[in-house]
């Protein structure tokens, strides 16, 4: 077995190498990291907009909170006050004592569609260790020079790390309050299709994030006419990782 494959074989039966037979039901976990080294950029935003959306739709979903904040694990906890309990929350902060083996037991107990909530800062062993057991990655951007140049350092820092050279993830932009058919908004385009990276969306700046964020929903979970647009760029989101996932499934030894 190649040595690079122990960490996943030893963290969970179901991310097991390509000698595992393909029968096996754990198999089915797709497992998506919203990461950015920049804080601020909207990463709890989307991760529990994603889990909410994967649990309005009826998909078993778990969120894991990685950021030390605990930002997403806090709207989970006020989700669960409004009596919704279809999201089942992990916690596991990175912070200097982390070590790759601590992802053991959150990647045995999730379930078949795992959202990583990162930290900010993410880099180094910790980042290849989430690469190792992510198959893709959501990067959320924001409109401000300084955001995309460090989303642009965080997006070569992932292609370099020893994890996704030796096998590539599939990697995905969000911008995040974005204003579109501006020079920054273009340079970005133009840097993403350079690298072939696919550009998702353009998520509105609009206080119906905020309204869901307080309630501990999604804006899929949103039952009005002015969230229809942001219903679509969250279908759009989703459907492009649903292809992902069967792309995924498709490959036995990707794991």
């Amino acid at each position: 077995m190649n040595k690079n494959n122990d960490f996943v074989a030893t963290a969970d039966e179901g991310l097991a190498s390509s000698a595992r037979v393909v029968k096996d039901p754990s198999r089915q976990r797709f497992v998506v990291l919203v990461a950015n080294a920049k804080g601020g950029c909207g990463k709890t935003t989307m991760s529990t907009n994603l889990a909410s959306y994967y649990a309005h739709k009826g998909q078993p979903v778990t969120l894991l909170d990685m950021d030390p904040q605990q930002s997403s694990n806090l709207w989970l906890r006020q989700r669960e006050r409004n009596g919704k309990d279809d999201i089942h929350g992990l916690t596991l902060p990175i912070d200097a004592h982390f070590n790759a083996s601590k992802l053991h037991a959150p990647i045995r107990e999730s379930r078949e569609y795992l959202v990583i909530d990162s930290p900010a800062g993410l880099s180094g062993p910790a980042l290849d260790a989430l690469l190792r057991i992510a198959h893709v990655v959501l990067v959320p951007v924001l409109p401000s020079p300084i955001d995309i140049r460090a989303a642009t350092r965080f997006l070569q820092a992932i292609m370099l790390s020893p994890e996704y050279r030796r096998r590539p993830r599939r990697l995905a932009v969000v911008a995040n309050r974005a204003r579109e058919r501006t020079r920054m908004y273009g340079q970005l385009q133009n840097f993403l299709n350079s690298l072939k990276i696919p550009f998702l969306v353009t998520l509105r700046d609009t206080q119906i994030y905020v309204q869901a964020t307080g309630l501990g929903v999604g804006v899929a979970e949103i039952d009005e006419p002015t969230a229809k647009a942001d219903q679509n760029d969250w279908r759009r989101v989703a459907e492009w990782l649903e292809v992902q996932r069967h792309l995924v499934g498709a490959l036995p030894g990707f794991r």
